[in-house]
């Protein structure tokens, strides 16, 4: 039972308690330094009789990091930007894809993916090492209300340097099924950046923006992207947490 409780705690402490900004600025709230670029590369393959064939295609969006270890981070972004359909490959041809995520001050590294889920476009992945000089962030205890003041942090068209990022400012103007509507400037590349309310806690998962009006985007709705992303730590943290003990224990015998 304790081993239990134990790991819910360590999946929930995510979760923010509402708090007071009105004296912070924008730049204090945000959490810049969770940002992540996350690029696919496809590496193709369709081999016939003796000769083989092969290719490779390239893609990007965004991301976030949710959660940190000692050992690295665990990363949010769409579900398809992290993992290739393979309905929509030529009959015999073989895909493999290789995920890399670069952070916000400039650095690269290899990320896996853990879980993700096309019915509501979210991908959960983990970059090993990746530990220093980034932020958590932090899910928002309650879900966002119609008119609500939103920012997001993304690279619309790959638009990102060292320590730049866009920043955009909308509106959330209510849900439909599985989906959240929001209103701020996207484009490709966006799709899997973090959408957050003026606390600067995550709200929602950019996926997709209507084609004739990229002011108009959509998102994995609240609960639906709260509960993938507590399932997917409770999941897969369990063989963190036993490293985590052991590491503790072998620190405690230095």
């Amino acid at each position: 039972m304790i081993r239990m409780i134990s790991l819910f705690a360590l999946a929930l402490t995510m979760v923010s308690c509402n708090t007071t900004t009105n004296n912070l600025s924008v730049n204090e709230v945000l959490p810049r330094k969770g940002y992540v670029y996350v690029k696919k590369i496809v590496n193709l393959r369709k081999c016939a009789e003796n000769s083989c064939e092969t290719g490779r295609i390239s893609s990007a969006g965004s991301g976030f990091i949710i959660k940190l270890t000692y050992k690295g981070a665990f990363i949010l972004t769409a579900s398809h930007v992290c993992a290739t359909n393979r309905d929509n490959l030529l009959p015999g041809v073989e895909a493999i894809d290789t995920l890399k995520v670069e952070t916000l001050g400039g650095r690269y590294y290899d990320a896996i993916v853990l879980d993700h889920d096309p019915e509501i476009d979210a991908c959960l992945m983990f970059a090993e090492d990746l530990v220093d000089n980034v932020e958590e962030v932090k899910l928002s205890n309650e879900a966002p209300k119609e008119g609500d003041k939103v920012y997001n942090i993304a690279s619309p068209y790959g638009i990102h340097y060292p320590n730049v990022v866009p920043i955009f400012e909308g509106r959330y103007f209510g849900e439909r099924g599985s989906k959240g509507f929001y209103s701020f400037d996207a484009g490709p590349g966006s799709s899997g950046s973090m959408i957050l309310n003026e606390r600067g806690e995550l709200i929602g998962l950019l996926h997709s923006v209507y084609r004739n009006m990229h002011s108009v985007v959509v998102s994995v709705r609240y609960d639906s992207l709260m509960q993938f992303i507590r399932k997917g730590l409770v999941q897969h943290t369990v063989t963190h947490i036993e490293e985590i003990r052991r590491y503790n224990m072998a620190v405690g015998k230095l």
